[in-house]
């Protein structure tokens, strides 16, 4: 249609919300729902199955988790109302091991489509691509190494996150990342965190990405077309 302008959308999910649904917050364990409470809300069990669907059909690109840690007695803010409860979940930690467990392990996503939704398909939105999203000569050395025969069992009494519950709590894992690398040094080996404050760098991430030429020509074919009707 003339006149209408062209944009290039891209769809995420949140890795929690590919395993939790809304049962959560019928359990009569106040700290328990509360700890689940965050934006957007946990949906009915159906959605679930959708949103799996939609990593594997392409519609949704990246996975995420919305990390925002609040513990208990910060919950506890909206014991009389629910609407003052801050709205958060820890996650990052656990995404990819999730990730993998219940999607390559169940044959929903492949070992590839695993990279891409994690890792490359973001690399090229923020434009930061072969940068970041691809181990290749002159890529970043930023790499998580996995071993897809080790096992883990999900607890917030173990985890590294800096709260008191875990919404994957008791989840058993068959494959997770055993090391990383940043910036080409070990910074986690084996449960040990061996990260330093301080030595993060500021990564740029120019705009306009490869993408944006094909909105471009979109954009152009569909430009309003003048008609000189003087003659």
């Amino acid at each position: 249609m003339p006149g209408v302008k062209v944009r290039r959308v891209f769809g995420e999910v949140l890795a929690g919300h590919l395993l939790v649904d809304d049962s959560v917050y019928r359990n009569p364990d106040f700290e328990f729902a509360a700890a689940h409470v965050m934006s957007p809300p946990f949906r009915p069990k159906a959605n679930k199955e959708a949103l799996w669907r939609g990593l594997q059909s392409g519609d949704l690109q990246t996975t995420a988790t919305d990390h925002c840690c609040f513990c208990a007695d910060q919950k506890a803010m909206g014991k009389d109302d629910f609407r003052k409860i801050p709205n958060g979940t820890g996650g990052i930690e656990d995404r990819m091991h999730v990730l993998w467990t219940h999607g390559v392990n169940t044959g929903r996503l492949t070992m590839s489509e695993f990279v891409a939704v994690t890792s490359t398909n973001s690399a090229k939105i923020f434009n930061i691509y072969p940068r970041k999203g691809i181990i290749a000569a002159g890529s970043d050395a930023d790499l998580a190494i996995f071993d897809p025969q080790a096992t883990h069992t999900i607890s917030a009494k173990t985890h590294h996150q800096k709260v008191d519950l875990n919404i994957f709590e008791g989840m058993e894992l068959t494959g997770i990342n055993v090391a990383t690398v940043s910036q080409g040094k070990v910074v986690y080996k084996d449960g040990d965190v061996r990260t330093e404050r301080g030595v993060g760098r500021y990564v740029d991430r120019p705009c306009f990405a490869p993408y944006y030429s094909a909105v471009e020509k979109r954009s152009s074919a569909t430009a309003p077309i003048s008609v000189d009707r003087s003659s």
